[in-house]
């Protein structure tokens, strides 16, 4: 729902360092052996690959029991985990350097205390050890598709090193496989904006909740002190929310209740005068890929609770204590202050995707965002060995993309040859394609980027050939997802995933078919939480829901989505204290 999986939030923590030499193949799938490496810098992003273009990956055969490794915990891995039948003839392995999964559309609620950060979190040996599965906490620092193995290097190396980490050896090991399941997630993305790595706060994880916890009690405790300058009263009670997707506006909002729910309560009420709450965002609605009437609904409830919404503008710069921003309409620039700076817009590929594209043959992954799939989610290039779900992967889209040919072919009058009676300007472009859309929705998508793209590909009369088109829609396309980087994209890919690896039961011929099923993505409505109880809810074939209506229904879903029932106990259990008792407000270190 709200959230990447990452929604929303990353199925699997990429902290990644510089690759390591992989060793010799083991002579049987499956078989673990530890390495000790050389000592290797802690970095968050690979390092560059080597090489471009591999040699062709082998196909994985026979019908025996397989060894099936997967990369990450998040809603794509612990999907597939639970929904694969453990009567099948596989030998499941997860990695991952978090040793839990996290429910990321709940992650707002945990940084302003609305429920606990141990609530949302489910071990993730739970449903390994209910499946006799095997997991490993380590990072995925290198995979060899030709040699089916992947290189690991335990999370924490200071458990084996009382002193500095940095000197430490770090325990190394490689797994074989004959399947890759990658469900690693993507990483935050800056957009190359000046100082957002080193001023603002990333909210993807559940250390960044307690990190924003943390700031926001400090912050109001040093407010309380005597003889505080009514400047530095302002600067430490400015909070900026960057991006207004699900994300940015449910902290906003859940921001907002403990200020004025619990904060007004417990604090002078001096203070509140100078608490100030913005959301900036480049469009000029907040929730701008929800349905326009709950765009207009949730913009106009946020600027009538005092929620400052900065919208039409491009963040410039972040800055210690302020934010600079462009306005894209006018270009006039504006600074305003920012006692805390939280970054909650877009995202890139995980580094460890960009290892495993460059060890695929060359041109089988043209799209730079995503590990690009067919319909049953193989990677492109892998031979059916590797698999890819959630926010890293991308599904090939042949279907819509001859769909927007055959749309250009007959407003230009084209033969099959591609020669054409009249060449297109750009408006004419984007309505012939607005005549697929119903049919192909990712036609929407192609038609917004046209404008930054039609330049390039136009004649000398600002017209586009047949040939032109082609390129131009070749190269929009890589740049686009199939489907939305979300939760229950993510859900739906994994449970999908094992139901296929369930019906083919470990047959290599079956789960390298093009024959064999095909993933269809079943959109089931949209939530977010925007503030004083209230929500607003898309729920297609019934209706759209707006207010506290929209809340009830937001309150009881997240309740009930939870993967555990303990879970579901732990959240309802959280969600009545609060609004019986209040946030506990409390700092701990």
């Amino acid at each position: 729902l709200a959230m990447s999986a990452s929604a929303a939030a990353l199925p699997a923590r990429a902290v990644l360092g510089g690759v390591s030499p992989l060793p010799r193949p083991s002579a049987r799938a499956g078989t673990v052996r530890r390495v000790r490496a050389a000592a290797a810098p802690r970095a968050a992003i690979a390092d560059p690959p080597a090489s471009v273009g591999a040699a062709e990956v082998p196909p994985t055969t026979g019908t025996g029991r397989k060894t099936v490794v997967v990369l990450g915990s998040g809603w794509g891995a612990i999907s597939f985990v639970k929904s694969l039948e453990q009567t099948k003839a596989y030998d499941v392995i997860l990695v991952s350097p978090r040793n839990y999964f996290l429910y990321t559309p709940l992650l707002p609620g945990a940084a302003t205390g609305a429920v606990e950060e141990r609530s949302i979190v489910e071990p993730i040996r739970r449903p390994i050890a209910e499946k006799g599965y095997k997991y490993y906490e380590a990072s995925c620092i290198d995979v060899d598709p030709v040699g089916k193995k992947i290189v690991c290097r335990a999370e924490d190396p200071s458990f084996e090193c009382a002193e500095d980490a940095d000197d430490c050896p770090w325990h190394s090991f490689d797994v074989n496989y004959d399947y890759l399941v990658t469900a690693v997630g993507a990483v935050p993305n800056t957009f190359g904006v000046p100082g957002v790595e080193e001023h603002a706060m990333f909210f993807k994880e559940i250390a960044h909740a307690s990190k924003f916890r943390r700031e926001v009690n400090e912050r109001f405790e040093r407010a309380t002190l005597p003889d505080v300058p009514e400047a530095r009263l302002k600067e430490l009670l400015s909070f900026v929310v960057i991006g207004a997707g699900p994300t940015g506006v449910e902290l906003a909002a859940e921001l907002y209740d403990m200020v004025y729910e619990d904060v007004a309560k417990m604090y002078p009420g001096r203070l509140l005068p100078h608490v100030k709450i913005s959301i900036i965002d480049l469009q000029e609605k907040i929730l701008s890929a929800y349905d326009r009437r709950i765009a207009e609904y949730a913009t106009d409830f946020f600027q009538r609770a005092n929620i400052e919404c900065l919208l039409n503008k491009q963040v410039q710069e972040v800055k210690e204590d302020s934010v600079v921003m462009k306005d894209s309409i006018t270009g006039a620039v504006e600074e305003i202050p920012a006692g805390l700076s939280v970054w909650c817009s877009g995202i890139k590929l995980n580094p460890l995707c960009e290892k495993i594209m460059d060890k695929l043959p060359a041109g089988s992954q043209e799209n730079r965002r995503s590990l690009a799939t067919d319909k049953n989610l193989r990677v492109k290039g892998s031979n059916g060995t590797i698999f890819a779900i959630g926010d890293c992967a991308t599904m090939e889209r042949p279907r819509s993309l001859s769909k927007a040919l055959e749309l250009f072919r007959t407003a230009a009058k084209c033969d099959e040859a591609g020669v054409c009676e009249v060449n297109l300007d750009k408006e004419t472009v984007k309505a012939a394609l607005a005549g697929g859309v119903e049919e192909f929705p990712h036609l929407e998508e192609v038609i917004n980027n046209i404008d930054d793209k039609f330049a390039a590909h136009a004649d000398a009369g600002e017209r586009c050939t047949f040939e032109g088109f082609k390129a131009m829609l070749t190269e929009v396309d890589n740049g686009l997802r199939a489907l939305p980087a979300t939760a229950q994209v993510a859900k739906q890919e994994g449970e999908y995933l094992a139901s296929f690896f369930n019906a083919c039961d470990a047959d290599a011929e079956r789960l390298r078919s093009e024959s064999e099923g095909k993933f269809d993505y079943v959109h089931k409505g949209s939530l977010a939480y925007i503030g004083k109880n209230a929500a607003v809810a898309d729920i297609p074939g019934f209706a759209i829901i707006k207010g506290v209506a929209g809340g009830l229904i937001w309150k009881s879903f997240e309740t009930i989505s939870q993967v555990s029932v303990r879970n579901i106990f732990l959240v309802a259990a959280d969600m009545i204290r609060t609004k019986l008792f209040g946030r506990d407000i409390s700092r701990m270190q």
